[in-house]
Order: structure tokens, then C-alpha cells, then sequence
């Protein structure tokens, strides 16, 4: 009995002793190391823009203090950024992805280039879950949601597949609107000084922390009419606003516009690959909840009018999860219902 006794003692210790070795190894991995953050953006974009600000403060709530590096990677919207943290970068904990929130869309719709698994990514927080609005100028012919389903508003739009051009096809496929578009338009920018110049009525899919950032003063001097919103509530700056899904008129409806929706949810998210240790992963859990709660990191916001509202890595985990659940007759709808089919113009 005595020797059974020992036995157990020893061997509760040996368990012991590897938990706190475990513990220890993962506080002490990123002494000496550097996080890499790739941004699957190119520079000064709302992605690139959160990414790098939370970058500066995260470091400081990791254990070991690594520096984060931040480099762009733009191209193919994101999925070459998607692409290297999933499946080429070291899955140790050292590279950090900033992917736009389409990503799990880009795995339901089986889009060219694809390599990852958007539910195998390991979703570490998103700073802001802001929503999508669609927006027009103040002198636009439209009064309020009756009217956008007769006016002839014109909308922006880098391409049909791009920015702007699929949030005015999926409106137009899905609630009935007859939207416009002009396309050729190299960016968000380019939409706005258009939207200034009467070529254009409005824009769609620019989030509306991103209108508060880029052009305070429209919103201010009230130049600007939100007609719908994207995403999971109302936003508390448009409680009059509606949400997209509070438009649809059938289930099936409200099931394609709801998919959507949860990509918004999304926001400006980090992500590890798949293969980084569940240790690391909560380590840099834990440091982005520390992070959105840093003064230094609010004191740097409020400056820059951003909006800190986040959602943590385990809601997001469940929401990327719920996305991929989706019925696949469903999925296949809302895939044609990207497809722009309305009137469409080039920019001189």
C-alpha cells in the first residue's frame, strides 16, 4: 500500500511539473522573438490602419514583450494574405495575420485561389465590429427606405466583383432596389471625390467607422444619408438606420443577407494559422483582451475617431462557424446574388 501510495504522489507530481513546464514554455516563447503581423491590404486602408495601431499596444500585454512587425501583403482581395499565415508561414505563434472579413465568404464560394479553411484559422479578436452602411450624397433624390426602391441612385464601384459593385448587386438581386453602377474607380478615394463631383450618388460597403475616420467632416455637416446597414445590430451613431436583413421579406431572404451580415461582424480581424499551439493562442487571446481595454491603446483611438468595440476570438470562432453552416442551396443563391445584372457605366 505504501509503494501504491509513493507511486501516486510521484506521479502526481511528474503531472504537475509538466503543466508548470508547459505554462512556463508558453510564457517564455516570445522572449527575444518578433510577431510578424501580415496585413493582407496595402497601406493606409482601414485594415492596415487598425491592424498597425492595435500592433503597437498588443506587444505590450504579451508575455516576453515581442516587437510586432507589421508588412503588407495585398492582392487577389486578401486571399494571398490568407493563403501564407494558413498554410506557408511557421505555424509557431510568430506570424499574425490581418485578413478582410470576406475570407470565410472566399471559402463558401469556392473562389479561385483559395488554400485555407477559414474555420481551421484561429481567430484571435477583431477591434471593431463596426457595419457596412450604404451612402449617399445629401442632395441625392432620396428621402428615406420607400424611396431607394424607385430612385435612380447611381453608386461607385472599383469593378462588378469588387468594392462597391457586389453590395449593390446582392441589394438589387436580393431586396428588389434598381441601383446603378459606375465602375473604374481605383479605390475608395477616388469613389469619394466622385460622390463630391455630382458623378455619383453614393457608395456602398465602406464601413461606417471607415466614413468617420476618412471624412468626419461629411458626417458633421450631415452631407451624408445613410439609407441601409450590413451587420449584426444597429449601430448606435443610426438607431433609425435599418439593418439590411430587417428589409428581407422571406426567410431565404434573410438567410442570404444574414451571411453577409456575419462577414461584417468580422470587422478588421487577427488571425493564427491553424497549426499554432492552443497555448499561444490564448496567450495572444488574453493579450488582445488586455489590449482593447489599454488607455494608451483608447487614448490612441478616440484621437483618430475610431470606434473600439470589440469581439473576441471565441465569438468569432462561433460566427465564422455559423457562416460555414450555412444550407449549401442557400450558399449557391448568394453567391449568384453577387452577380451585378443592373444598369453599368465605366468612369471617364
Amino acid at each position: 500500500m505504501g509503494s501504491l501510495t509513493s507511486l501516486r504522489v510521484a506521479t502526481l507530481a511528474v503531472i504537475g511539473l509538466a503543466g508548470a513546464c508547459a505554462a512556463a514554455s508558453a510564457d517564455d516563447f516570445y522572449k527575444d522573438k518578433q510577431i510578424k503581423l501580415i496585413i493582407g491590404t496595402g497601406s493606409g486602408g482601414s485594415y492596415d490602419f487598425s491592424g498597425r495601431m492595435v500592433a503597437r499596444h498588443m506587444h505590450r500585454h504579451i508575455p516576453g514583450t515581442p516587437a510586432i512587425v507589421a508588412q503588407n501583403m495585398p492582392g487577389a482581395g486578401s486571399i494571398n494574405a490568407a493563403n501564407f499565415v494558413y498554410g506557408i508561414a511557421p505555424q509557431d505563434g510568430t506570424v499574425l495575420g490581418v485578413i478582410v472579413q470576406i475570407i470565410p465568404l472566399n471559402h463558401l464560394f469556392d473562389d479561385q485561389g483559395v488554400r485555407f479553411d477559414a474555420g481551421k484559422f484561429q481567430w484571435i479578436g477583431n477591434p471593431s465590429s463596426s457595419v457596412n452602411v450604404y451612402a449617399v450624397w445629401h442632395t441625392a433624390p432620396v428621402k428615406g427606405v420607400a424611396d431607394m426602391y424607385q430612385a435612380p441612385l447611381i453608386f461607385g464601384g472599383t469593378s462588378r466583383t469588387g468594392s462597391g459593385g457586389a453590395d449593390i448587386a446582392l441589394v438589387n438581386n436580393v431586396l428588389g432596389t434598381k441601383f446603378q453602377l459606375v465602375t473604374g474607380y481605383k479605390g475608395g478615394a477616388e469613389i469619394d471625390l466622385a460622390i463630391e463631383r455630382g458623378e455619383v450618388h453614393g457608395r456602398a460597403g465602406q464601413s461606417w467607422d471607415g466614413w468617420k475616420l476618412t471624412k468626419p467632416d461629411w458626417i458633421k455637416e450631415g452631407k451624408l444619408k445613410v439609407l441601409m446597414q450590413m451587420g449584426l445590430a444597429r449601430d448606435k451613431d443610426l438607431p433609425d438606420v435599418p439593418l439590411m436583413t430587417e428589409l428581407a421579406k422571406t426567410e431565404e431572404q434573410k438567410m442570404i443577407l444574414g451571411l453577409f451580415s456575419d462577414s461584417v461582424a468580422l470587422g478588421r480581424p487577427l488571425v493564427f494559422g491553424p497549426g499554432v499551439p492552443a497555448d499561444r493562442v490564448k496567450l495572444l487571446r488574453d493579450a488582445f483582451r488586455q489590449t482593447m481595454a489599454d488607455p494608451e491603446f483608447l487614448a490612441e483611438a478616440k484621437k483618430a475617431s475610431y470606434d473600439v468595440s470589440p469581439i473576441y476570438g471565441e465569438e468569432l470562432q462561433t460566427i465564422v462557424g455559423r457562416m460555414l453552416a450555412t444550407p449549401a442551396p442557400v450558399v449557391k443563391k448568394a453567391h449568384e446574388a453577387m452577380s451585378f445584372r443592373g444598369e453599368e457605366r465605366t468612369a471617364q
